[in-house]
């Protein structure tokens, strides 16, 4: 089965942490400008509006086009067992400065997302298993008018508690696993912090 999302990455500027964050420590007209839930209870964050939003004002909001891309990612199975694999669909804006990113994930059914891997072009396989595939020109221009669910910040600084506590507040629940991950929720403005040791730090922002 397919996992049902749809992945686009765009690279922004490592200061966008910093932006972005401080905005929850502002009060009153800053705070409701910039990361808040409207009556829908739709998130605007960024200067978009999960649920609402679609790439292209992803597009314009970050002053770059996107390069899109289905890739599929190796899931661990047992010896023996045939390869399966997560299909998202990945669009990067290279243009922009440095080495932070932005993880937009959209509405895709998983009939949807296959119907886009078979009209792909034939797959590369990278030497840690992950599959690219480009996309038609037909899915390229249909890329830019999906919509927006979830909006996921990855810095090119790596976070702590401390950082995530002086921008945003206590967290109101705390996890940690034994993958040497650790999550910090703020259902205040849809966030969820997670904290990797084996791999890159993530803001995840959401609807309810």
């Amino acid at each position: 089965m397919w996992k049902i999302s749809l992945a686009l990455i765009v690279i922004v500027g490592s200061a966008t942490f910093y932006i972005t964050s401080s905005v929850y420590k502002q009060s009153g007209k800053s705070l409701q400008e910039r990361t808040f839930f409207d009556d829908n209870q739709h998130l605007h964050v960024m200067g978009i509006v999960l649920g609402e939003s679609t790439v292209r004002d992803a597009e314009i909001a970050f002053r770059s086009r996107a390069d899109a891309a289905v890739f599929l990612y190796p899931k661990a199975n047992q010896e023996g067992q045939e390869a399966q694999y997560t299909g998202k669909l990945e669009a990067y804006f290279p243009s922009i400065a440095d080495h932070s990113k932005i993880l937009l994930t959209l509405q895709l059914t998983d009939a949807e997302l296959e119907a886009v891997r078979q009209r792909s072009t034939r797959p590369r396989v990278y030497p840690n298993g992950v599959i690219r595939m480009n996309l038609s020109s037909e899915d390229i221009l249909a890329v830019q008018r999906m919509v927006i669910t979830e909006l996921s910040l990855i810095p090119s600084v790596e976070l702590n508690k401390e950082m995530i506590v002086a921008q945003f507040g206590e967290p109101e629940k705390t996890i940690t696993t034994k993958a040497n991950s650790t999550t910090y929720t703020f259902p205040k403005i849809g966030l969820v912090a997670t904290i990797n040791e084996d791999a890159k730090d993530k803001l995840t922002f959401s609807n309810p």
